[in-house]
């Protein structure tokens, strides 16, 4: 229940995240004022569980995006991708509310939404759901001058990402490595929080029974951009050679990345992008979740695929690091490593018990995924940290 000395929130998200699956729990423990977003229209406030005037849906943005991405391969994202953004900014400050706190996704995509609210007075809390922006392009220049590509398309926000941030009176981040990554950069640590998201525990879970004479299948799920750390990946299997074995890549791709995969053609199979279902029986069917990112804020794909009974191999740049137990869940290896990746995954191919073994690990883990109600109310007590804190320092103004 909220109480009637609750701030009110605003919450401020450019896309379909997945913040949105908090709203219904958040609307019960937080004054939640509106939620400006960009969604499927699926996802309406009878979805939310919130009342029609709280909600804000430029659906049409996010349809663009996805038609772009998913047909057009982001050609041409540079220069059109702004442009829906644009489209979701004016229709927030069309419907625009003042409050006493604005909740928003650090992303680059609503600077003047969050200058708006600051100087209305209301207290920013953050979410930013990559880390430091000093971190992220100095890992994503490394990345796109080893893979030759420039970097127009994919740091074209990176400013206003530092501008927002530069705003927020508190922020609440998914990893450790999120967090050292902010405070490394001269954010101050007692101003941030450490919160993971939930995962779906109804959706994603085991299957009933499992064929073990099939292939064993590597898994990679995830966009095919540079951050992603695919080349590594094909590097170690290219290395490996196995036998009665399959590399499957799930997710959309930039078009700048298909010259950079051209010379790994035929070493993986390439799926697209999948519906919610495909991507459960496909976790469920498969021998171990491969993440090998050089930057990744969390990886949802992580917490999925360990719901679901898959073990993971993770970067240490990978955020999803926190929820793994080394030998137990799956394995860390060092970033940039395609010799670590080798190593581990012929470890687990060589040895039936070990598969077996950090199944039984990856089942167990499900019993410490948070679940929405705990989440809700961290973030609820998060709002009131920031809010209490801007009153403070309003305070002590001359």
């Amino acid at each position: 229940m909220t109480d009637a000395a609750d701030p009110t929130v605003n919450i401020a998200v450019c896309g379909d995240f997945k913040q949105l699956q908090l709203v219904p729990e958040l609307n019960k423990v937080a004054h939640l004022q509106r939620v400006y977003y960009a969604s499927r229209l699926s996802n309406d406030a009878t979805k939310l569980q919130i009342r029609p005037s709280q909600a804000r849906n430029l659906f049409l943005k996010e349809y663009l995006l996805q038609f772009h991405a998913r047909y057009l391969n982001h050609a041409f994202a540079d220069t059109i991708y702004p442009l829906y953004d644009r489209l979701w900014r004016a229709s927030a400050h069309l419907a625009w509310q003042p409050c006493g706190v604005l909740h928003v996704v650090t992303q680059g995509k609503a600077l003047g939404l969050v200058q708006r609210a600051k100087s209305e007075g209301s207290a920013i809390l953050g979410h930013p759901i990559v880390c430091h922006p000093d971190f992220f392009e100095r890992e994503m220049r490394l990345e796109l001058d080893r893979l030759s590509l420039s970097p127009a398309s994919f740091l074209a926000d990176i400013a206003e990402t530092r501008a927002e941030i530069g705003l927020c009176d508190r922020i609440y981040c998914l990893s450790g490595l999120v967090r050292d990554s902010f405070v490394a950069a001269g954010f101050p640590g007692e101003s941030i929080d450490i919160i993971q998201l939930p995962t779906d525990l109804e959706t994603f879970a085991p299957a009933s029974e499992r064929n073990e004479d099939g292939p064993f299948r590597v898994l990679c799920v995830a966009e095919l951009n540079p951050i992603k750390g695919h080349v590594y990946l094909l590097e170690a299997w290219k290395a490996l050679r196995l036998q009665n074995a399959e590399l499957v890549f799930a997710g959309t791709i930039r078009q700048e990345m298909r010259a950079v995969l051209k010379p790994y053609e035929g070493l993986f199979r390439y799926l697209g992008p999948l519906a919610r279902r495909e991507l459960v029986r496909l976790y469920q069917d498969s021998s171990l979740l491969v993440l090998p990112s050089v930057q990744d804020g969390f990886g949802f794909v992580v917490t999925e695929a360990i719901a679901c009974g898959l073990p993971a191999i993770v970067t240490d740049h990978v955020g999803a690091r926190d929820v793994i137990e080394p030998g137990t869940n799956g394995y860390v290896v060092p970033v940039r490593s395609a010799e670590a990746i080798a190593e581990t995954i012929r470890k687990v191919y060589a040895s039936r018990e070990l598969q077996r073994s950090l199944r039984r690990g990856a089942i167990a883990s499900r019993a410490q995924v948070p679940n929405i109600a705990s989440t809700a109310r961290q973030i609820a007590a998060a709002y009131r940290r920031t809010y209490d804190g801007r009153r403070l320092e309003q305070a002590k103004q001359p």
